[in-house]
Protein backbone atom coordinates (compact mmCIF):
# COMPACT_ATOMS: atom_id res chain seq x y z
CA UNK A 1 0.00 0.00 0.00
CA UNK A 2 2.70 2.46 0.52
CA UNK A 3 5.14 1.83 -2.60
CA UNK A 4 1.33 2.11 -4.07
CA UNK A 5 0.92 5.48 -2.78
CA UNK A 6 4.86 6.76 -3.32
CA UNK A 7 4.28 5.39 -6.88
CA UNK A 8 0.69 7.78 -7.19
CA UNK A 9 2.59 10.54 -6.09
CA UNK A 10 5.31 10.70 -8.80
CA UNK A 11 3.12 9.74 -11.47
CA UNK A 12 0.73 12.83 -10.38
CA UNK A 13 4.36 14.50 -10.38
CA UNK A 14 5.30 13.82 -14.00
CA UNK A 15 1.40 14.29 -15.04
CA UNK A 16 1.79 17.78 -13.78
CA UNK A 17 4.95 18.66 -15.21
CA UNK A 18 3.99 17.31 -18.39
CA UNK A 19 1.12 19.60 -18.46
CA UNK A 20 2.70 22.91 -17.10
CA UNK A 21 5.08 22.16 -19.76
CA UNK A 22 2.48 22.01 -22.40
CA UNK A 23 0.86 25.41 -20.74
CA UNK A 24 3.89 27.05 -21.50
CA UNK A 25 4.49 25.84 -24.67
CA UNK A 26 1.02 27.04 -26.14
CA UNK A 27 1.42 30.87 -24.35
CA UNK A 28 4.88 30.69 -26.13
CA UNK A 29 3.50 30.12 -29.40
CA UNK A 30 0.39 32.56 -29.24
CA UNK A 31 3.70 35.22 -28.20
CA UNK A 32 5.21 34.30 -31.21
CA UNK A 33 2.62 34.38 -33.56
CA UNK A 34 1.73 37.66 -31.90
CA UNK A 35 4.94 39.00 -32.00
CA UNK A 36 5.26 37.93 -35.51
CA UNK A 37 1.44 39.68 -36.85
CA UNK A 38 2.45 42.76 -35.09
CA UNK A 39 6.01 42.95 -37.14
CA UNK A 40 3.92 42.21 -40.55
CA UNK A 41 1.10 44.57 -39.56
CA UNK A 42 4.06 46.97 -39.65
CA UNK A 43 5.64 45.99 -42.92
CA UNK A 44 2.67 45.85 -45.01
CA UNK A 45 1.02 49.11 -44.86
CA UNK A 46 0.03 49.58 -48.33
CA UNK A 47 2.19 52.97 -49.61
CA UNK A 48 1.62 54.70 -53.21
CA UNK A 49 5.14 53.75 -55.26
CA UNK A 50 6.16 57.27 -54.49
CA UNK A 51 6.34 56.82 -50.91
CA UNK A 52 7.54 53.40 -50.60
CA UNK A 53 10.83 54.48 -49.66
CA UNK A 54 12.42 54.42 -46.22
CA UNK A 55 14.23 57.39 -45.09
CA UNK A 56 15.20 55.44 -41.71
CA UNK A 57 14.93 54.96 -38.13
CA UNK A 58 15.01 57.04 -35.83
CA UNK A 59 15.07 57.86 -32.05
CA UNK A 60 11.53 59.31 -30.22
CA UNK A 61 11.75 63.09 -29.09
CA UNK A 62 15.18 63.74 -31.11
CA UNK A 63 15.13 66.65 -33.98
CA UNK A 64 15.26 64.89 -37.22
CA UNK A 65 16.86 66.67 -40.57
CA UNK A 66 14.18 65.99 -43.39
CA UNK A 67 16.87 65.82 -46.42
CA UNK A 68 15.71 66.48 -50.45
CA UNK A 69 18.28 66.81 -53.02
CA UNK A 70 17.20 68.20 -56.44
CA UNK A 71 19.00 69.20 -59.34
CA UNK A 72 18.43 68.73 -63.19
CA UNK A 73 21.69 68.51 -66.08
CA UNK A 74 22.49 72.42 -65.79
CA UNK A 75 21.54 73.93 -62.46
CA UNK A 76 20.38 72.91 -58.62
CA UNK A 77 16.25 73.17 -58.25
CA UNK A 78 14.86 76.31 -57.51
CA UNK A 79 12.85 75.15 -54.25
CA UNK A 80 12.10 72.51 -52.69
CA UNK A 81 8.89 71.97 -50.30
CA UNK A 82 7.18 69.83 -47.47
CA UNK A 83 3.47 69.37 -48.43
CA UNK A 84 2.73 67.08 -45.45
CA UNK A 85 4.24 65.40 -42.36
CA UNK A 86 1.48 62.61 -41.78
CA UNK A 87 2.16 61.45 -37.84
CA UNK A 88 1.62 57.55 -37.15
CA UNK A 89 -1.57 58.56 -35.65
CA UNK A 90 -2.91 59.67 -38.87
CA UNK A 91 -2.89 63.25 -38.52
CA UNK A 92 -0.74 65.55 -41.00
CA UNK A 93 -0.52 68.76 -38.45
CA UNK A 94 2.49 70.29 -40.60
CA UNK A 95 1.83 71.35 -44.11
CA UNK A 96 3.59 73.71 -46.93
CA UNK A 97 6.93 74.03 -45.10
CA UNK A 98 9.70 75.53 -46.72
CA UNK A 99 13.14 73.51 -46.73
CA UNK A 100 16.54 75.46 -46.77
CA UNK A 101 18.46 74.91 -50.14
CA UNK A 102 22.10 74.44 -49.63
CA UNK A 103 22.97 74.04 -53.33
CA UNK A 104 21.06 70.51 -54.39
CA UNK A 105 20.73 69.84 -50.96
CA UNK A 106 17.39 71.12 -49.34
CA UNK A 107 16.76 70.74 -45.87
CA UNK A 108 14.00 70.75 -42.93
CA UNK A 109 14.97 70.31 -39.76
CA UNK A 110 11.84 68.34 -37.36
CA UNK A 111 11.96 69.52 -33.75
CA UNK A 112 11.87 66.76 -31.09
CA UNK A 113 8.74 67.71 -30.27
CA UNK A 114 7.07 67.09 -33.50
CA UNK A 115 8.76 63.01 -32.89
CA UNK A 116 7.46 61.72 -29.30
CA UNK A 117 5.21 59.41 -30.96
CA UNK A 118 6.09 55.72 -31.64
CA UNK A 119 5.62 54.37 -35.28
CA UNK A 120 5.86 55.86 -39.29
CA UNK A 121 5.40 59.21 -40.70
CA UNK A 122 5.05 59.74 -44.14
CA UNK A 123 6.58 62.92 -45.76
CA UNK A 124 5.40 64.12 -49.14
CA UNK A 125 6.73 67.31 -51.16
CA UNK A 126 7.70 68.80 -54.61
CA UNK A 127 10.74 70.68 -55.93
CA UNK A 128 10.71 73.06 -58.74
CA UNK A 129 13.27 73.46 -61.26
CA UNK A 130 12.93 75.87 -64.56
CA UNK A 131 9.25 75.25 -63.88
CA UNK A 132 9.01 71.72 -63.91
CA UNK A 133 6.95 70.47 -61.11
CA UNK A 134 8.61 67.03 -59.05
CA UNK A 135 6.72 65.52 -56.35
CA UNK A 136 8.31 63.30 -53.92
CA UNK A 137 8.15 61.22 -50.82
CA UNK A 138 9.23 58.68 -48.38
CA UNK A 139 8.67 57.76 -44.63
CA UNK A 140 10.43 57.23 -41.71
CA UNK A 141 10.51 54.89 -38.27
CA UNK A 142 10.36 56.68 -34.62
CA UNK A 143 11.29 54.28 -32.15
CA UNK A 144 12.77 54.34 -28.29
CA UNK A 145 15.86 53.09 -29.02
CA UNK A 146 16.43 55.12 -32.70
CA UNK A 147 17.72 51.77 -34.47
CA UNK A 148 15.49 49.37 -36.58
CA UNK A 149 15.00 46.04 -34.96
CA UNK A 150 15.43 43.48 -36.93
CA UNK A 151 13.63 39.81 -37.15
CA UNK A 152 16.60 38.13 -36.08
CA UNK A 153 16.95 40.28 -32.95
CA UNK A 154 12.75 39.26 -32.81
CA UNK A 155 13.38 35.65 -32.80
CA UNK A 156 16.60 36.03 -30.76
CA UNK A 157 13.93 37.56 -28.01
CA UNK A 158 11.41 35.07 -28.40
CA UNK A 159 13.81 32.29 -27.80
CA UNK A 160 15.59 33.64 -25.08
CA UNK A 161 11.99 34.61 -23.56
CA UNK A 162 10.37 31.07 -23.83
CA UNK A 163 13.56 29.92 -22.50
CA UNK A 164 13.95 31.95 -19.31
CA UNK A 165 10.18 30.70 -18.90
CA UNK A 166 10.63 27.38 -19.08
CA UNK A 167 13.86 27.68 -17.00
CA UNK A 168 11.70 29.35 -14.28
CA UNK A 169 8.95 27.28 -14.03
CA UNK A 170 11.42 24.31 -14.15
CA UNK A 171 13.35 25.39 -11.34
CA UNK A 172 10.57 26.01 -9.20
CA UNK A 173 9.15 22.72 -9.84
CA UNK A 174 12.65 21.71 -8.50
CA UNK A 175 12.16 23.58 -5.57
CA UNK A 176 8.92 22.04 -4.52
CA UNK A 177 10.05 18.55 -4.77
CA UNK A 178 12.81 19.23 -2.00
CA UNK A 179 11.77 19.01 1.45
CA UNK A 180 11.11 21.91 3.17
CA UNK A 181 11.80 21.18 6.78
CA UNK A 182 13.43 18.37 8.30
CA UNK A 183 12.71 14.56 8.94
CA UNK A 184 10.51 14.10 12.06
CA UNK A 185 8.49 10.73 13.65
CA UNK A 186 5.20 11.17 13.99
CA UNK A 187 5.03 13.05 17.70
CA UNK A 188 7.30 15.78 15.53
CA UNK A 189 10.54 14.87 16.84
CA UNK A 190 12.98 15.33 14.34
CA UNK A 191 14.92 12.39 13.44
CA UNK A 192 17.37 13.61 11.05
CA UNK A 193 18.59 17.62 9.51
CA UNK A 194 17.90 18.23 6.18
CA UNK A 195 20.41 20.28 4.78
CA UNK A 196 18.47 20.29 0.81
CA UNK A 197 15.94 22.68 2.36
CA UNK A 198 17.96 25.55 2.47
CA UNK A 199 18.93 24.37 -1.35
CA UNK A 200 15.06 25.64 -1.45
CA UNK A 201 16.11 29.56 -0.37
CA UNK A 202 19.18 29.80 -2.99
CA UNK A 203 17.07 28.46 -5.29
CA UNK A 204 14.15 30.86 -5.03
CA UNK A 205 16.63 33.76 -5.26
CA UNK A 206 17.41 32.55 -8.42
CA UNK A 207 14.33 31.61 -9.71
CA UNK A 208 13.51 35.88 -8.64
CA UNK A 209 16.64 36.65 -10.69
CA UNK A 210 14.90 34.94 -13.64
CA UNK A 211 11.55 36.77 -13.31
CA UNK A 212 13.27 40.01 -13.12
CA UNK A 213 15.63 39.07 -16.99
CA UNK A 214 12.08 37.89 -18.04
CA UNK A 215 10.52 41.04 -16.88
CA UNK A 216 13.72 43.26 -18.67
CA UNK A 217 12.69 41.26 -21.58
CA UNK A 218 9.00 41.81 -21.62
CA UNK A 219 9.69 45.70 -21.59
CA UNK A 220 12.31 45.83 -24.51
CA UNK A 221 9.54 43.95 -26.58
CA UNK A 222 6.93 46.34 -25.99
CA UNK A 223 8.73 49.63 -26.66
CA UNK A 224 10.47 47.78 -29.55
CA UNK A 225 6.60 46.49 -30.85
CA UNK A 226 4.26 48.64 -29.41
CA UNK A 227 3.30 52.09 -30.67
CA UNK A 228 2.29 53.07 -27.13
CA UNK A 229 5.36 53.02 -24.71
CA UNK A 230 3.29 53.04 -21.36
CA UNK A 231 3.14 48.77 -21.38
CA UNK A 232 6.94 49.09 -21.60
CA UNK A 233 7.77 51.72 -19.65
CA UNK A 234 5.45 50.14 -16.72
CA UNK A 235 7.55 46.89 -17.37
CA UNK A 236 11.20 48.56 -17.08
CA UNK A 237 9.87 50.29 -13.99
CA UNK A 238 8.65 46.92 -12.16
CA UNK A 239 12.55 45.84 -13.77
CA UNK A 240 14.00 48.54 -11.78
CA UNK A 241 12.83 47.47 -8.82
CA UNK A 242 13.18 44.03 -8.78
CA UNK A 243 16.88 44.94 -9.29
CA UNK A 244 17.29 47.43 -6.85
CA UNK A 245 15.51 44.42 -4.20
CA UNK A 246 17.95 42.26 -5.85
CA UNK A 247 21.07 44.11 -4.86
CA UNK A 248 19.99 45.07 -1.69
CA UNK A 249 17.82 42.07 -0.27
CA UNK A 250 20.04 38.87 -1.80
CA UNK A 251 23.32 39.71 0.75
CA UNK A 252 20.75 39.96 3.41
CA UNK A 253 19.06 36.77 2.28
CA UNK A 254 22.34 34.93 2.06
CA UNK A 255 23.59 36.25 5.47
CA UNK A 256 20.15 34.88 6.85
CA UNK A 257 20.78 31.25 5.08
CA UNK A 258 24.12 31.08 6.28
CA UNK A 259 23.59 31.80 9.39
CA UNK A 260 20.43 28.70 9.50
CA UNK A 261 22.89 26.32 8.23
CA UNK A 262 25.29 27.28 11.19
CA UNK A 263 22.67 26.83 13.62
CA UNK A 264 21.39 23.07 12.13
CA UNK A 265 25.40 22.10 12.03
CA UNK A 266 24.88 23.23 16.43
CA UNK A 267 22.05 21.06 16.42
CA UNK A 268 23.05 18.27 14.74
CA UNK A 269 25.92 17.91 16.62
CA UNK A 270 23.59 18.13 19.85
CA UNK A 271 21.21 15.08 18.44
CA UNK A 272 24.75 12.90 18.28
CA UNK A 273 25.23 13.38 21.57
CA UNK A 274 21.30 12.24 22.54
CA UNK A 275 19.51 15.26 22.65
CA UNK A 276 16.29 15.89 21.12
CA UNK A 277 14.48 18.89 19.46
CA UNK A 278 10.96 19.03 18.93
CA UNK A 279 8.15 16.47 19.87
CA UNK A 280 5.13 17.00 21.01
CA UNK A 281 4.70 19.69 25.03
CA UNK A 282 3.71 17.55 28.09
Amino acid sequence: MGKKGVLTKKTCGLEQLRATIGILTLISISLFLCLNSISASNLDIPLPASLGESYGTFKAGTNISLVQTCSNLTAPCDICNITSLVFPNGLATINNLQMTKKVTLFNYTLMGANTVQLGKYTVTGFCISGGTYSPWGYTFEVNYNGREITIQETYIYITGLIFLILLMFGTAFIINKLPSKDATDEEGTIMKISMLKHLRNVLWVFVFGISMIITFLISNISLAYLNSPMLGNIFFMIYQMQFYVLIIGTPIYFVWIIYKIFKDKEMKKLMERGIEFGGKKL
